[in-house]
């Protein structure tokens, strides 16, 4: 009996340091981690806006990368003067190469950036992969992956002269590429592949590459009305063979599947920025944050299961298909 609490006690107790060391350890920050330099993109809404917020409320150094001139003003009008508006969009090599021309003349010489935030994203349309034009991948991943490509090399030599972190954000998508999401699922593992080859490519120096795997969050790239009507949209303009083949009740099921999004979006948009913050300045920073209850608790899961059964769970239903 007495052997038997002595153990107890003796798990208890390990548990306990290694829980109050890994603590620890994790709220560990770089020296002057905020006197950096970071370039984060995407900050018109959502988690680049917030997140280019909260790092110039710490003290960061912020060129907040807008693609329109109102989200720029707006930034500009609450944020102090650390924070610094940069017209830039990423599927523009004429766009990037004037931004990287503007940080480079901007930040004190020899410093270069402390980090990058790849955010810039957008989800087309959430619709059966027969549906989808070369368009919607083309645009998809002009922004989603050929942007983070092209943004992150663009900086390579001020992340080197800042001994730099790249920060992506990825998506649950990475970890299990859902139906309806065909162009946006190979943008998002595109990204993780190239995030990895980077970190792996410069492992012996001074940069590092991180990933951020949001669940299902509340921003503007995903707003359910507007997805059900681009989904009503596409469906009364499919060749009729195929909106014959998929009918009315196919269309109705996954319609308000979309409506229903909200259900299970998060509102917590300061999960995912507290995530890429510490990505950024933390001592030991992570390889993969995943972010959300959905991502950790029902996607990162079924990303290991057998593929019989994730197949079978989110298989399209026959019934819905005539």
């Amino acid at each position: 009996m007495f052997g038997t609490i002595l153990v107890t006690l003796t798990c208890f107790a390990i548990c306990l340091v290694l829980y109050v060391f890994n603590t620890y350890r994790r709220n560990l920050r770089i020296p002057e981690w905020n006197q950096h330099y970071v370039l984060v993109t995407g900050c018109d809404s959502g988690f680049g806006r917030l997140l280019a917020k909260q790092l110039d409320k710490a003290g960061v150094h912020v060129f907040a990368g807008c693609l329109n001139k109102k989200a720029e003003l707006g930034l500009k009008q609450k944020c102090s003067k650390r924070l610094k508006p940069v017209s830039l969009d990423v599927t523009s090599g004429k766009s990037i190469a004037e931004a990287v021309e503007y940080i480079t003349n901007t930040i004190p010489q020899g410093q270069g950036l402390g980090g990058v935030v790849n955010n810039a994203g957008i989800f087309p349309i959430s619709a059966p992969l027969e549906w989808l034009t070369k368009e919607d991948y083309d645009r998809t991943f002009a922004v989603n992956l050929h942007g983070v490509i092209s943004v992150t090399t663009a900086c390579l030599p001020l992340l080197r002269a800042g001994s730099g972190r790249v920060v992506t954000l990825s998506s649950d998508a990475a970890l299990f590429a859902w139906p309806g999401g065909c162009a946006y699922n190979i943008s998002k593992w595109g990204v993780e592949a190239f995030t990895d080859t980077f970190r792996r490519e410069f492992y012996n120096t001074d940069m590092s590459a991180h990933l951020v795997q949001p669940g299902a969050f509340q921003t503007s790239i995903v707003v359910p009305q507007i997805m059900a009507k681009q989904f009503r949209d596409r469906f009364v303009s499919l060749p009729e063979y195929i909106s014959k083949h998929y009918g009315s009740t196919f269309f109705n099921h996954w319609r308000q599947n979309i409506l229903n999004l909200p259900d299970i979006q998060d509102t917590d948009l300061s999960k995912v920025t507290d995530a890429i913050t510490h990505a950024l300045f933390a001592m030991y920073p992570h390889a993969r944050y995943r972010v959300g209850n959905d991502c950790r608790f029902m996607w990162w899961p079924l990303s290991m299961a057998p593929v019989w059964f994730s197949d079978w769970l989110y298989s399209l239903p026959r019934t819905d298909l005539k």
